[in-house]
């Protein structure tokens, strides 16, 4: 894994320091992966000097991992170098600067066919299994199909996470995005409508909660439900990360009953344990690249209005 930090200040060179990284996770100690760990640190100008050894520092025939720790910036020249060498290229999204626009140059990169890793996705894992569980049980099954709301609470300040998990769930559900409406406020609501199919209208409504303490990832999903106009429909799902979220999901009314799970705090969400998962893969992965593909076109709509 190659690492570039860079400084500010007097350029004086780039100074390289190598290690190994091996991540150890205290839940599953049967998995333990390591790799060598290159950082190169100098200013901008003395990275860009050096980018083209970056590749010399590399094993052939062994996947290479490059971890860009700072919001991409897809028009600087050692940015599309790194891109274009390594196997798979590794971004955090909760540290976006402008969350929506980057997500937009995320997707422009997967369409010219960068492999691309988020590890703000791999947080999104819970909520997924836990939608999915939800309509297992095969009296539950059809009823996904009756979903036409869908309300999302979480951490204001970046809203990756909500963006990125109601574009997964509009891929599964073939829903394509249709209109977009900021309103704003001190919840930063935002509406997105949707036709499925059978063209028959899906609203969907982020919220951006202010918290005092929003620990080591800004924008991590609180609370989502998923329920339908059809008051017959058994599709009432609540999810949440902590009792107030279920409060407020319950309070939020309707005549059906909901479903509700609580989603557990997991030490896997923590950035070290993602990327000891993810150095286990490299290439594409079909599923991200489509719920990157349906959140771009949502994101296109905010930007046409």
């Amino acid at each position: 894994m190659i690492t570039l930090c860079p400084t500010v200040g007097e350029d004086e060179g780039v100074k390289a320091q190598v290690s190994a990284y091996c991540p150890i996770n205290k839940r599953s100690q049967n998995t333990l992966v390591c790799c060598e760990y290159i950082t190169l640190t100098g200013t901008a100008a003395a990275l860009e000097r050096v980018g083209g050894i970056i590749s010399e520092l590399t094993i052939s025939g062994l996947p290479t991992f490059v971890w860009w720790k700072a919001s991409p910036e897809p028009e600087y020249g050692l940015f599309k170098r790194l891109a274009s060498q390594g196997d798979t290229l590794v971004v955090d999204s909760s540290t976006f600067s402008e969350p929506e626009g980057q997500l937009v140059q995320l997707g422009q990169m997967l369409e010219q066919n960068i492999p691309l890793a988020d590890l703000n996705w791999g947080r999104l894992s819970p909520w997924q299994e836990l939608t999915a569980a939800a309509f297992d049980p095969p009296e539950r099954r059809n009823a996904v199909l009756e979903i036409d709301r869908v309300t999302i609470d979480y951490e204001k300040g970046n809203a990756t996470q909500a963006l990125m998990f109601l574009g997964w769930l509009a891929s599964r559900l073939q829903w394509k995005p249709v209109a977009y409406e900021q309103e704003g406020g001190d919840y930063d609501i935002t509406r997105v409508k949707f036709l499925n199919n059978e063209q028959k209208t899906i609203e969907a409504e982020l919220a951006g909660v202010p918290v005092a303490d929003w620990g080591d990832v800004l924008g991590d999903l609180i609370s989502l439900k998923l329920s339908s106009t059809n008051l017959q429909a058994d599709c009432c799902t609540v999810l949440c990360s902590g009792t107030t979220g279920c409060m407020r999901m319950e309070a939020s009314g309707g005549a059906q009953a909901c479903r509700i799970e609580q989603v557990t705090s997991l030490a896997d969400q923590q950035t070290d344990q993602l990327i000891q998962k993810q150095l286990q893969r490299w290439g594409t992965d079909a599923l991200y690249e489509e719920s990157i593909d349906v959140t771009m076109g949502i994101l296109k709509l905010a930007q046409n209005n």
